[in-house]
Parts: C-alpha cells; sequence; structure tokens
C-alpha cells in the first residue's frame, strides 16, 4: 500500500453587469445583472430582480474543521491494486475510454451543472412539494430562505438539481428534478438538507453528529458543486477550493456496495468500486508543471489535496458540477467542460483505501 503525501432551457441575453456591493452579514454580494432582457422558453419573462453572487472575498465553507467534507489527503493510504483496477477500467469503458479528465457540466452552454445561491435573513423563504422525503418535511412547511431569483435559475432539465446555502437557518439544502411552481414554491423528485453546525455527515451514518443530517445516500450536498466563489478566492491565493468533490461517475459497481461517507448505493450497476470511493490526483504530480488554466489549477489542486468520492452514477463520461451559469452571468466564459484536459488525466489518479478518513468525523 502506498501513502498520499499531498500537501436546457433557453434563457434570455443577459443584461450588462452593475458593479454594486451589497452587505450580507457574514458575507457580501455582488449584483452581477437585471435578470434576462429576453424571453424565457415557453413564454413569459423574467420576473426576478437583480442577481446577487456570493462575495469571492472570503466565501463561507459549512461543516466542522474536522468533517469528512473538509479532510485533507495527508497520511492517507493508498490502495495500490485498487488504483490499477480503475485507471483499467476508465481506459476500457465505452463512455469514458476516449475522454481521459472529469468533464465540467454547468458551463459553455451546457446546462447539467447545478443551480446554486447563497441565501440570507432578508431573503424570500422558499418551500417544497412534491417528492419531499419525510426525513426533510421541514423544507416542506418551514422552508429556507434563498434569493429571489432562485426559480429562474433552475434548468428544470430531466436532472435539474439546486444547491442552496441558508445562512440564516443554518442549512444546506440540496433537491432535484425541481421546477418552479410559482409563489415561491419548487416542485421536487428529491430533497436533502445538512445542518452547517454538525460534521457534514448524512444522519445514517454512525459517525454523524446530526439528527437531521439527510440525502439520499448520504451523498454531501456542498460536495456538489463547484461554486465560483471559492474558485475566484483560491485563484487569488493560490489555494484549493477546500472541500472533497463529488464525483458524478460513468458507472460504479453495485456489487461492490458502499463506503463512507455514502449510505447507500445504486443497482444494478456493472462497473467499478464502491460509491463512496475516494480518489485523488497523485500527490507526486507537480501540478505546476501541467498545462493548467488558473481555473484548472484550483480544480486540480483540490483533487490533489482533498479527492473526489464516488457520488451519482452519471449515464455518460465522469463530471463535476460547476455552479450553473446563466448567458454568462456566473462564469463569464472562465470555465469549459474540458477545462482538465491536459492539466490531469485518469491516469494521474490514485485510489484511497476504502472508508479511510483519517481524523475527519
Amino acid at each position: 500500500m502506498g501513502t498520499h503525501r499531498s500537501g436546457r432551457k433557453g434563457r434570455g441575453r443577459r443584461r450588462a453587469a452593475v458593479l454594486v456591493l451589497v452587505a450580507t452579514g457574514v458575507t457580501t454580494a455582488v449584483l452581477v445583472g437585471t435578470g434576462d432582457s429576453g424571453p424565457r422558453e415557453g413564454g413569459g419573462t423574467s420576473r426576478s430582480g437583480p442577481r446577487f453572487v456570493e462575495s469571492t472575498d472570503q466565501p463561507f465553507l459549512a461543516y466542522s474543521d474536522t468533517s469528512f467534507f473538509r479532510s485533507r489527503l495527508e497520511g492517507a493510504p493508498v490502495d495500490d491494486g485498487g488504483t490499477s483496477r480503475f485507471q483499467q477500467f476508465m481506459r476500457t469503458h465505452p463512455d469514458q475510454r476516449d475522454i481521459d479528465h472529469p468533464v465540467i457540466r454547468g458551463v459553455g452552454g451546457n446546462r447539467w451543472g447545478t443551480a446554486y445561491a447563497l441565501g440570507k435573513a432578508s431573503d424570500p423563504v422558499w418551500r417544497l412539494t412534491g417528492r419531499v422525503p419525510p426525513e426533510v418535511a421541514v423544507l416542506r412547511t418551514r422552508g429556507f430562505h434563498a434569493p429571489a431569483w432562485l426559480g429562474e435559475a433552475l434548468t428544470e432539465t430531466s436532472d435539474s438539481p439546486f444547491v442552496v446555502i441558508d445562512r440564516q437557518r443554518g442549512w444546506t439544502v440540496w433537491a432535484a428534478k425541481a421546477r418552479d411552481e410559482g409563489a415561491r414554491t419548487i416542485r421536487v423528485g428529491a430533497a436533502g438538507l445538512f445542518e452547517h453546525d454538525s460534521n457534514g455527515l448524512d444522519r445514517r451514518s454512525p459517525k454523524s453528529t446530526s439528527s437531521l443530517n439527510y440525502r439520499s445516500r448520504g451523498a454531501i450536498p456542498d460536495a456538489m458543486v463547484i461554486r465560483r466563489a471559492l474558485l475566484e478566492h483560491a485563484k487569488n491565493t493560490d489555494g484549493d477550493l477546500g472541500h472533497v468533490l463529488h464525483l458524478f461517475f460513468v458507472e460504479t459497481s453495485s456489487a461492490s456496495g458502499h463506503v463512507h461517507p455514502m449510505t447507500g448505493h445504486e443497482s444494478d450497476k456493472t462497473g467499478w468500486g464502491a460509491a463512496g470511493t475516494r480518489i485523488a490526483v497523485d500527490p507526486d504530480i507537480d501540478l505546476e508543471q501541467r498545462r493548467c488554466s488558473p481555473e484548472a489549477l484550483v480544480i486540480a489542486r483540490t483533487l490533489q489535496r482533498y479527492g473526489a468520492y464516488l457520488g451519482d452514477n452519471a449515464a455518460q463520461e465522469t463530471s463535476l458540477k460547476a455552479e450553473q451559469d446563466s448567458g454568462g452571468a456566473v462564469w463569464r466564459d472562465r470555465l469549459s467542460s474540458d477545462e482538465l484536459r491536459g492539466c490531469v488525466s485518469w491516469s494521474d489518479f490514485v485510489v484511497i483505501e476504502p472508508g479511510w478518513q483519517g481524523s475527519a468525523g
């Protein structure tokens, strides 16, 4: 065993950005647009007011310093046999063999990212309807704070996920198959909720410090989106995103089950690896010598220092989800789906011993 030693839904054209700073208490928000200037698909026009985006100065990170979500990989044991099998699988799987790097969804016109918003006390309260699990029925009754534009940020694809960090409630809310029903109500096909004042593990995990945290199969909501604010902050500080990433993997192995931090796995999958298996860029690779854009370097450093765990099955090539762009209002063409091409490849990854978490809870 080695050791990891690492130190589509159409939108109209958006109006010009306006540089205005608005205090939010803990964070700062930036006014980046005034809604869509053209019609929405299916008729109608924009109903939202100004869109505020999280500050890049000191973005918020949820959960305790010792959480799995924020745990670095120094001293992590590498599964050498698993690494060989993983690399072989990625070279030969028909949906993966021609794509040697993680692709990024939600940028460059792609509508399969994750809609994201930071909620504060002055924002309206939204509630969920539809298939809301009883474990998080509070999202149906009490609801959560999110900006007025949240409904328009939803992609309403067959996937249509969103993540909202509600600083007032102290929750991160996740949902999928989300559709705006009007009157601050969103119909969903699945939902979850994690408390910030916890170690960021699903309540079904024996290591969890929360009696409320719940998401299908135990996936960590905050790991499911690359936030622009975190990426920009990391670029300015030569850093990383500061947390593990959720990998939308080409195909896991149902026979292998699941490992920490996941609490369940998908059935009828005949690929590789247990859900929750953590992979990482080999710590011996000098990323500064690679052909990486500033954005790719931040993501590659994150994959080297924190790694990514096998979360959901992608039904296509393996990907990460970015904060969903909308007419360039989020990323302004700074990030492409193939941003990591030439920076890292699957042959650069190692497999961390399944279930390892070091001192993280």
